[in-house]
């Protein structure tokens, strides 16, 4: 594969830009309005009686819902644009909200409403997802994806902080439906952001697809991309890579983490939050390192070391049984990976056509999806035979494996 023939601009450029810092900010509103409904959403269940059971229910028909809809949003962002279908799904999803705080304001809520309101929400957050992922070229041009990239996950990283936190704020200082009204308004101004943003010119939205020309009338239909994304060294191996991360990061964080802190180190939830806190500032400090990892000559080759290194950070979380190593252990881990991130997100939206960016997204995000409750299941079911720092170490171990595979790729090396 030749080498970009635009060279990454800085972290701040694309900042001055005003199609971009309207979209960092409204997506922004965004995803801290996903955080707050993520604590919202149990305690108003819980405070109306609903009980766990059901809670798991509504959770089980949202997540049902988004996983399904992933493609459908991959389709729709390269049909009509992924900026319109961003802009659809945010308002729309304030509407849902909106509905269910109103729900939320008169007493008790039925579980048949609680679904009603759960699956729509899914599948528009499914819907949203995947033209999330590929709008990103029609706001800034080629030299600003890197740079663009890097603060997109530094967004993130933010969001899954501020988010949760003003949610478990909001509900323990006022009514759960205090919270609702709320994440609806930050839909509906993320919504009201993307309305401003006019998109860039035809010649930058276009410039892949014009390098790709002869890919992109094939790429008309749904399998004519699952091919493509079949003989694609960079597309195949992200998703191989996408896969293996999900299946071992979920477990591994979500319960083998909690299990050692609260066994191994005998630091029960402040440990744990100390290690999450960790694995917050790596994710940072290596979206902010992304765009140099653009402007290395062997970049390829890198990227893969440095995946390969992930894992073996992750592996070093139970060494000495130290909540200090364990927290070096995830800051390390997690700042390796939010490189990598930025480097292969760029690199995609660089290269895959764009007639069909959008679904591959989707494809991307279908992994993740998938991998969720696979690695939940199969963690929780390991656990009760053998130790999390076994579960740890293996999880690591996958993760360098993974990306081992690149090594054997020429065209994969040489990106």
């Amino acid at each position: 594969m030749k080498p970009m023939s635009v060279w990454p601009q800085r972290l701040p450029a694309p900042l001055r830009e005003r199609r971009f810092a309207l979209y960092l900010i409204g997506q922004l509103l965004s995803q801290i309005g996903d955080g707050i409904y993520l604590v919202t959403l149990p305690f108003v269940m819980l405070n109306q009686g609903g009980g766990p059971a059901n809670l798991g229910v509504v959770l089980a028909c949202y997540g049902g819902a988004r996983l399904a809809f992933l493609p459908v949003g991959g389709a729709l962002a390269d049909r009509l644009g992924a900026r319109p279908v961003m802009l659809a799904a945010d308002a729309l999803r304030a509407v849902v909200v909106l509905g269910f705080a109103a729900l939320a304001a008169h007493g008790h809520i039925p579980l048949w409403a609680m679904i009603a309101v759960a699956v729509p929400f899914g599948i528009l957050g499914g819907i949203f997802m995947p033209a999330s992922f590929a709008v990103l070229p029609q706001i800034v041009g080629p030299e600003s994806l890197a740079a663009g990239n890097s603060l997109i996950q530094i967004m993130q990283s933010t969001s899954r902080i501020a988010g949760p936190a003003l949610g478990g704020m909001l509900v323990a200082s006022f009514r759960s439906g205090v919270g609702l009204l709320i994440d609806a308004i930050t839909f509906l101004v993320s919504s009201l952001t993307l309305m401003a943003i006019r998109p860039s010119s035809p010649a930058v939205e276009t410039a892949v697809e014009t390098k790709h020309a002869n890919d992109s009338d094939r790429l008309r239909t749904w399998r004519s991309v699952l091919r493509y994304a079949a003989g694609s060294p960079l597309v195949r191996m992200t998703l191989l890579t996408t896969l293996v991360f999900n299946l071992a990061a979920v477990g591994l964080i979500e319960i083998a983490l909690p299990i050692f802190a609260q066994d191994s180190l005998g630091r029960g939830a402040f440990g744990f939050g100390v290690m999450m806190t960790g694995l917050g500032a790596g994710s940072v400090i290596g979206a902010l390192l992304g765009p140099a990892l653009l402007r290395l000559r062997r970049r390829g080759m890198v990227a893969l070391c440095l995946g390969v290194a992930e894992g073996l950070a992750l592996t070093g979380i139970p060494v000495g049984s130290s909540l200090v190593m364990a927290t070096a252990a995830m800051f390390t881990a997690a700042s390796l990976q939010a490189t990598v991130n930025v480097f292969y997100m760029t690199m995609l939206q660089r290269t895959v056509p764009a007639r069909a960016l959008g679904r591959v997204m989707s494809l991307l995000a279908t992994c993740a999806g998938l991998a969720y409750p696979a690695s939940a299941l199969l963690a929780g079911a390991v656990l009760g035979t053998v130790d999390p720092e076994v579960v740890i170490i293996v999880a690591g171990l996958g993760v360098s494996a993974a990306f081992s595979v690149g090594f054997f790729s020429r065209p994969y090396r040489n990106l």
